[in-house]
């Protein structure tokens, strides 16, 4: 192909992608130790794939396991691109999986989730220019009622209760208008969907959580505050082990991280003064004294993500948060 077919064909790609008429997705799925989900789960994604109208790449990034997922793998799934992440934590390795992944689009995956082979074809539909994330309506993959779909992942909400954002409220399907576009505070980490370009001037997700617990609320949260929007997709339908990647959250380390994260984030994003009062009364009237420690080592970093995200903010935290509960006041029951 010369020079000028070249061009040509760069201009007509771009072309088609500004009108929705052509992407590439990058499915990427950070692992550590889940060689044995991944066996189970991997073929689901690759047969979704091939059903998919898009051009779809799956990478699977090993956060440093020792259960051999590298080594063992990839004779099993020769379509599949297997990464070692260069450093530690989830985050770290969702990002270092965007970096080296084609994309227009990624899909973040956990890899304890199965999808149905339309799951992209479903999809196809939200994934717009103007759109920031999309959120996933999840089901668990071994219900209560065998053969029943059990919804535990739909619209995110937002609240704020003893200084401290929730983010663990839904409004699930059953309670919905399904004729109708939805909106969402949030994303379920075990599946979503990102526009690359807003991920990339988000720079990915902020390794400062790693290494794990409330990394996609964070991007959520930080694109939502520069007026992006995430949509619901509520005909989605993958499955999810819950609780396969995190073995236990009542783990006490489990439960460290998510103490420490939680106060990153309110330092990292939040700047309504009453908010910040509300935190700071909480915080003090509940003192821990190793996670205050480990949180001021880290404030010259946590500063400058502050400004940043001063400097980018659209919409302020309270607007947000009362967008959640009108939400919900309008009769939409979690």
């Amino acid at each position: 192909m010369n020079i000028s077919a070249k061009s040509f064909h760069k201009s007509f790609s771009h072309g088609l992608r500004e009108k929705g008429f052509f992407m590439e997705i990058a499915v990427i799925i950070p692992s550590k130790n889940g060689i044995n989900h991944l066996k189970e789960c991997l073929p689901t994604v690759v047969k979704a794939t091939l059903q998919a109208p898009f051009p779809v790449h799956i990478t699977v990034v090993d956060d440093n396991s020792t259960d051999k997922t590298v080594e063992m793998l990839p004779p099993l799934f020769p379509e599949i691109v297997f990464l070692r992440n260069p450093n530690k934590g989830v985050s770290s390795a969702r990002n270092w999986g965007v970096k080296n992944t084609p994309c227009d689009w990624i899909c973040f995956l956990d890899n304890d989730v199965f999808l149905d082979e339309h799951f992209f074809n479903t999809v196809q539909k939200y994934l717009k220019q103007d759109v920031f994330c999309v959120a996933c309506a999840g089901y668990t993959a071994y219900p209560k009622v065998l053969g029943a779909l059990e919804q535990n992942d739909g619209i995110k909400l937002l609240d704020w209760k003893r200084g401290f954002p929730r983010f663990t409220s839904n409004v699930y399907n059953k309670n919905l208008s399904l004729q109708q576009e939805y909106l969402s505070w949030g994303v379920q980490g075990a599946y979503f969907f990102c526009n690359r370009g807003k991920f990339e001037q988000l720079t990915g997700f902020d390794e400062i959580l790693d290494p794990y617990m409330l990394e996609e609320s964070d991007l959520a949260y930080r694109g939502l505050k520069r007026g992006w929007k995430i949509v619901y997709a509520p005909d989605t339908k993958p499955l999810h082990k819950c609780g396969g990647t995190i073995n236990s959250k009542k783990n006490k380390y489990t439960q460290f991280l998510s103490k420490r994260n939680r106060v990153l984030f309110v330092w990292k994003n939040i700047t309504s003064k009453y908010l910040l009062i509300s935190h700071i009364f909480w915080l003090l009237l509940r003192t821990d004294i190793r996670i205050l420690r480990t949180i001021l080592r880290a404030w010259p970093d946590i500063k400058k993500k502050r400004e940043i995200e001063k400097k980018e903010q659209v919409v302020t935290d309270e607007t947000l948060f009362k967008q959640s509960k009108q939400f919900v006041q309008k009769g939409y029951g979690s």
